[in-house]
């Protein structure tokens, strides 16, 4: 009889969380891992359902997100003719990405910066401190981890100095990614400065059924006068310090420096998160007047989950299907979309070359498992995958062809695509691409390929469990 009552039981829950998986028009991959899970586990994919099936940011947010969009959009079509840049002048395959861009988020391709790729953590910190101690109007700070120790607390100086002659700093912080932070004494240095903090999306496990906690702010933005910024895959934290425990080595990453009118637009678009948290009106202040600082053309592209489309998975396909001769990829957690599969593929076959860069350790054994799941299909059409052994590669970015690059904080994962809020920079600018294809080959120089025999050679257990994980991923 018991038995009876809990086999109806389980038939009841798999048919309601089946109807609200389709009532939700669930990506088919995506669908079939949870209808997996709680076939085979019922009680914990149930559970797990509840907490992180769906993208639910709340009605508050979802209400604020509504209300912003068309404000967001009056904004952009409002920014000044001087700072815009025409994708009519780059090649096709450029132009279609702009174009794309643009069509996507609303902010235009705009002209007249001046970049300097940091590819240092250390370099990168020192740079943005000197910009701190500079400042004469403002400073504006959103980043996924604070992380106390070593090269941040002499941020959190520059911060405190910056406010203390009278300069209004401001920061964003994640409220799960900085949580050691928030328990640290630096925070209370920072607010008794008049430092204002946001804690982005707060964890409170007694929401937990109402807001998914796993919806994360992983954008890294600094804006200095709003004419100076910079942006990457860098958290506040020291490499020499954070994770230590984690036996992957120092994490390693790169950060750009930006002069030109792409500052005060990332300060727009970290000002319209702020909104989305506090309530309070989306205003930035207007354009300031400012000389071309050089030649390079960049286009800000945000994403988040807020929107039902993955603007940024489109980015990278549209970026991919552009490519003509050469397509080079650094991502520390590589969990690909069907779709972004399909097309690294397509690529290789058609005779562009193919690399991706990955860490040869990650912090994370089930995304190591599942991003392995993909390697022999990778390999099989040529595709070259080098495995960085110096430490966690970090670096997020994508050069094609050496003329246009993808910057900023996306990985090549589902996590980024759906639920994270991140940010990139696409820069049209050969020089830029140049560099930073230089050190994407430092980067192979510590690396070792993988040899498709050989891959094909490890053991059985290994390959079925790859497999295996491989088919939740969507979840991971």
């Amino acid at each position: 009889m018991v038995f009876n009552y809990l086999t109806v039981l389980h038939i009841v829950v798999l048919l309601a969380v089946s109807l609200r998986i389709f009532s939700r028009r669930t990506a088919h991959g995506t669908a079939l891992a949870w209808l997996l899970l709680v076939i085979l586990l019922p009680a914990v994919g149930v559970l797990m359902y509840l907490l992180i099936g769906e993208r639910r940011l709340g009605r508050t947010w979802m209400e604020r997100a509504i209300a912003l969009q068309p404000q967001i959009l009056r904004w952009a079509q409002d920014i000044p003719a001087s700072a815009l840049a025409d994708p009519g002048e780059l090649n096709t395959g450029a132009e279609s990405v702009s174009r794309l861009a643009t069509g996507s988020v609303g902010l235009p391709l705009l002209g007249g910066h001046r970049l300097q790729l940091l590819a240092d953590s250390g370099v990168s910190m020192r740079a943005l401190i000197a910009d701190i101690d500079a400042a004469r109007s403002s400073v504006h700070l959103e980043f996924y981890i604070w992380n106390p120790g070593g090269f941040v607390d002499d941020l959190v100086a520059a911060l405190i100095r910056a406010a203390q002659r009278g300069i209004p700093c401001s920061t964003l912080m994640d409220s799960l990614g900085s949580r050691p932070f928030f328990k640290s004494e630096a925070i209370d240095r920072l607010r008794k400065a008049g430092v204002t903090i946001v804690e982005i999306l707060p964890v409170n496990p007694l929401r937990a059924l109402l807001v998914r906690l796993d919806l994360r702010d992983h954008r890294k933005i600094a804006v200095i006068d709003r004419r100076i910024a910079y942006t990457g895959s860098m958290n506040i934290a020291d490499p020499r310090f954070f994770k230590q425990d984690a036996g992957v080595g120092e994490w390693v990453d790169a950060m750009v420096r930006i002069e030109g009118p792409a500052a005060w637009v990332l300060e727009a678009v970290s000002l319209s998160l702020t909104a989305l948290q506090t309530g309070s009106d989306f205003a930035p202040p207007p354009p300031p007047d400012m000389a071309p600082a050089g030649n390079s053309q960049v286009q800000i592209f945000p994403s988040g989950p807020q929107s039902s489309t993955r603007h940024i998975e489109q980015l990278l396909l549209a970026a991919i299907y552009a490519a003509k001769r050469e397509i080079v990829l650094t991502t520390p957690y590589f969990v690909p979309s069907e779709t972004l599969l399909v097309a690294l593929r397509s690529a290789a076959i058609r005779g562009v070359r193919v690399i991706l860069i990955v860490p040869e350790k990650i912090d994370s054994l089930l995304v190591r498992y599942a991003s392995n799941a993909y390697v022999e299909d990778l390999l099989a059409v040529g595709i070259t995958i080098q495995r960085f052994g110096a430490g966690l590669l970090h670096t997020k970015s994508m050069v094609v062809d050496e003329e246009f690059t993808i910057f900023g904080t996306v990985n090549l994962d589902l996590r980024s695509f759906e639920l994270n809020f991140e940010v990139s920079m696409i820069t049209y600018d050969r020089e830029f691409s140049i560099a930073t294809r230089d050190m994407q080959r430092r980067y192979e120089s510590k690396s070792q390929p993988l040899q498709l025999e050989r891959w094909r050679a490890r053991p059985k257990w290994r390959h079925l469990t790859e497999n295996a994980v491989q088919v939740l991923s969507p979840l991971l």
